[in-house]
């Protein structure tokens, strides 16, 4: 698994100055024995080097060390790490680059100093042995274990029949129970029918499934279950090995009726479930909060005075230190346009700095705001306001980072001392942002599916939300499956009350509909602009224009606040229409859409193999990181993702009136050029008009004689 793998970047990672000092977590699984592990290091140092070291360490054990010679930049070499000084779980990497460009008085920050590890050239291989897992359901966490070195997990779910209604109901929850436990890491869910015999069970698993899934009746499961199991005690969860495999798992969830099978999937699906350590369990009853409850719970979250902690974003209290300390980013759901936001930070930093030293306030990658920290015997914020122009924030997820540019009194060099070591500014999670009205963002858009995993913010778990197939296939009920399982990810929790069925819902607000072409509903293709013929019908947007309020004389400061709050209306749209035929053959399409005032969103393919192909793909971090706009459109195996939306479009938010006025603002002598040639044409084209007048409606008029001399 190379660096880039773990570290999820392909940028050279680069160690700056004289102690440069970076981490990776390296993961082992629980049921890995560990024989051998090499580290292939590949670097490139500053050719400026005199000398210096890079050293590796595992779990705070030196493990290696490579000299760095500016005269021989190119750094190869292979590590091994003890076994001994792993575990399982994370492991910390640290590599350690010790780096001097001189003898005598150096400059530690020189640019000069300077080691870039490549992290798709240096990997880690390991050799080691699978052991058998626990059939401990206690152990459940170490089986769906995301500490995997697999790009992905397959994970086969087994049925004895196709899938009824109340089997859907069931695999939709187990879908989100892997998907919760895996965390991070894509998996993707395939189903198929359990064969009457299981001496050729364990052959017939994809290399790379960790275990598989069963579920079904009592009736149909004898050959699975062990023969202790009662059947009177309600839905059952058995763990066991794979027959003819001890190195994987199976989980079966079993209930005398297919209707029940909810219940078991419903436990399984919970986090920080109290599973005993056995074998096997029963859930005798589940008792949901009913759906007012769960809905004013919600309502309840939303403070009125729209201020909340740093803490309600899940950020704890940080302390930066060093030269190149990096700084701290969480991410920010904002659902308004034009809506602006301040915050407010509590941050306290150490005596000894420079004046220079500074706390930078970063919104998707633009300064905003920079708090100094400039007193010698160090200080502390309590609340201060740095604000986040409506410009600056994008509807969705945004970025907030606190990047502190800390700098020592003395810079070192000409044989001055240095000291880094009282370089520290702590941001506390007290901090506040607060919100200022805009205009709601109603226009659906896949970006924002993507990133919450629900349609609106305010959908609790998964409230009113329902997947609808197309049909009942093995192909395309793995297809819903795995999209329920990354959907549960980006949650970061399970939609419990998310419903999966064959056919429409009713009473659902956010459908998500899940099928091949031809076995959608024609309502359903027409919404997401595709033909009868599967041709593509495009609204491709021209441009996108807005009216914004501008108060000009004596206004108040209450008529500037309800100016700030309130906005007639969202950035309006004009599109065009395309009729593309023939429609897409080999591609995947997803589109969302306004379907009486409801969103609607569907993911599709040409069949229904295609399908589960294609969404095995998307679930991967680069494809699902991509998905924006109304439609977005991928082969299956390939990672880009071409998508198009609103967004696209060329955006004013100014009228007639004032787009004029910010031009003529700009170009005041050409607007005066062109004011005079404007003056001259009306005249002229005045005078003409005049006189084509006279001419048809006007009679002759006799030539007047001028005689001066008759005149006495």
């Amino acid at each position: 698994m190379s660096l880039s793998a773990i570290m999820g970047s392909t940028a050279p990672l680069r160690l700056r100055g004289v102690e440069g000092e970076a981490g990776v977590s390296l993961p082992l699984p629980p049921n890995w024995t560990v024989q051998q592990l090499r580290l292939r290091l590949r670097a490139t140092a500053s050719s400026a080097l005199t000398t210096g070291s890079l050293a590796v360490s595992v779990n705070g054990h030196v493990v290696g060390q490579v000299p760095l010679d500016g005269r021989s930049p190119r750094v190869e070499a292979d590590l091994d790490v003890p076994p001994d000084v792993l575990r399982h779980g994370y492991n910390d990497v640290r590599l350690q680059a010790v780096q001097h460009h001189t003898d005598r008085c150096e400059y530690p920050l020189a640019p000069e100093l300077w080691t870039d590890v490549d992290l798709t050239g240096s990997s880690f291989s390991v050799k080691h042995t699978l052991t058998a897992p626990p059939t401990r359901l206690d152990r459940l966490e170490d089986l769906f274990s995301r500490l995997t070195w697999a790009p992905r997990v397959v994970l086969p779910v087994l049925t004895p029949r196709p899938a009824s209604a109340e089997m859907l109901t069931a695999l939709n929850l187990v879908a989100q129970g892997v998907g919760q436990r895996l965390d991070y890491v894509p998996v993707q869910l395939r189903t198929g029918r359990l064969p009457p015999g299981l001496a050729s069970l364990a052959t017939s698993l994809p290399a790379d499934a960790p275990g598989i899934i069963v579920a079904g009746r009592f009736a149909d499961l004898a050959s699975v279950l062990p023969p202790n199991v009662p059947r009177n005690r309600g839905p059952i969860v058995s763990l066991q090995h794979v027959p003819g495999d001890d190195t994987r798992f199976m989980v079966v969830f079993a209930a005398e009726t297919e209707q029940d099978l909810r219940l078991a999937a419903a436990a399984f699906a919970m986090p920080a479930m109290p599973w005993p350590d056995t074998p096997w369990a029963a859930v005798a009853s589940i008792r949901m909060p009913p759906l007012g409850s769960v809905t004013g719970v919600a309502a309840s979250l939303k403070p009125s005075t729209q201020a909340y902690p740093l803490s309600a974003l899940g950020y704890r209290t940080a302390t930066l230190k060093g030269l190149q300390s990096g700084g701290t980013t969480l991410r920010l759901w904002h659902d308004a346009w034009q809506g602006r936001i301040q915050t407010r930070v509590h941050a306290s930093y150490t005596a000894g700095m420079a004046p220079q030293s500074a706390l930078n306030i970063v919104a998707n990658g633009v300064v905003h705001g920079s708090i100094p920290l400039s007193e010698p015997a160090g200080g502390s914020y309590d609340n201060y306001a740095v604000s986040l122009p409506a410009g600056a924030l994008r509807p969705g997820w945004n970025t907030l980072s606190f990047e502190p540019a800390l700098v020592p009194q003395t810079r070192g060099g000409e044989c001055q001392p240095f000291f880094p070591g009282n370089l520290a500014v702590t941001v506390y999670d007290d901090s506040t942002i607060q919100t200022f009205g805009g205009s709601p963002m109603r226009r659906p858009d896949l970006a924002l599916l993507a990133q919450s995993g629900r349609p609106t913010p305010g959908a609790p778990v998964g409230v009113g939300m329902a997947v609808q197939l197309a049909a009942g296939d093995d192909a395309t009920v793995g297809a819903a499956m795995t999209l329920m399982a990354k959907l549960t990810q980006v949650f970061k929790g399970p939609l419990l009350r998310t419903q999966m069925a064959i056919g429409p819902v009713e009473g659902v607000r956010h459908g998500i509909w899940v099928g091949a072409l031809g076995q959608l509903p024609a309502a359903v293709r027409n919404a997401a602009g595709i033909g009868s013929e599967g041709e593509l019908v495009d609204a491709v947007p021209l441009i996108q224009s807005s009216s914004v309020a501008v108060l000009e004389g004596g206004d108040t400061l209450q008529a500037l606040r309800r100016h700030i709050e309130d906005f007639d209306a969202a950035p309006s749209v004009l599109s065009a229409g395309v009729t593309l035929r023939p429609g897409p053959s080999n591609r995947a399409l997803a589109a969302t859409a306004l379907v009486r005032d409801a969103p609607m969103t569907v993911f599709t393919a040409p069949t229904p193999a295609t399908l589960e192909a294609a969404i095995g793909t998307l679930v991967a971090h680069g494809p699902w990181s991509q998905l924006k706009g109304d439609r977005a459109t991928w082969r299956p195996g390939e990672e880009t993702v071409q998508t198009h939306s609103a967004e696209d479009a060329p955006f004013t938010a100014y009228s007639l009136r004032g787009g004029l006025g910010l031009w003529i603002s700009q170009y005041p002598w050409t607007s005066l050029f062109l004011l005079i040639v404007l003056l001259a044409l009306l005249v002229w084209f005045t005078r003409k008009a005049l006189d084509i007048y006279r001419r048809r409606h006007l009679p002759p008029q006799p030539a007047q004689r001028r005689d001066d001399g008759a005149r006495s």
